[in-house]
C-alpha cells in the first residue's frame, strides 16, 4: 500500500468512530497473515460494527481490549523521529508503516502495530 491509500483508510476509521458515542474494542484474528481488530458497542453484542485489518503484520504491542477514547483520533500513523524510535527499539523492517492506536484512561496510546497495509470494513454503519 502507498502512504495515500494508508491515509484514506485512516480517515475512514477516525471518521466512522467519531460518530460513535462509545465502542469496546478486540482481536478478532492474529497470525503471521493479518491481525483484526474490531469494535462493537458492547460485549455482550455478538456483530462487530467495524473490522480493521492489518496485513503482514511485523510487530505488536498491546491491550488484549480496550475501550474507545473519543477526545483522540482512534488510529494514527507514526512518523518524523517517533517513527525512528519504534523502528530502532523494534527492529522494525523497512516497508511497514507504524500504527498507534488511542484508548480510554491512557495518556499515550497504548497500541502499536507494525504492518504493511490496513483494510477498514464498516460492517455496521449505523451502531447506535
Amino acid at each position: 500500500m502507498n502512504t495515500d491509500e494508508i491515509n484514506t483508510q485512516i480517515l475512514a476509521i477516525n471518521n466512522y468512530l467519531k460518530k460513535c458515542l462509545w465502542m469496546d474494542f478486540e482481536f478478532a484474528r492474529m497470525d503471521g497473515g493479518d491481525i483484526v481488530v474490531a469494535g462493537r458497542i458492547d460485549t455482550s453484542y455478538d456483530e462487530f460494527a467495524i473490522n480493521i485489518e492489518f496485513g503482514e503484520p511485523f510487530y505488536i504491542s498491546s491491550l488484549l481490549s480496550w475501550h474507545l477514547d473519543d477526545s483522540k483520533p482512534f488510529i494514527e500513523v507514526v512518523d518524523g523521529d517517533e517513527k525512528q524510535i519504534v523502528d530502532d527499539k523494534y527492529q522494525v523492517e523497512q516497508g511497514n508503516y507504524i500504527f498507534k492506536i488511542n484508548a480510554e484512561d491512557f495518556e499515550k496510546a497504548p497500541i502499536i502495530i507494525a504492518s504493511k497495509s490496513i483494510k477498514c470494513e464498516i460492517v455496521n454503519e449505523k451502531p447506535f
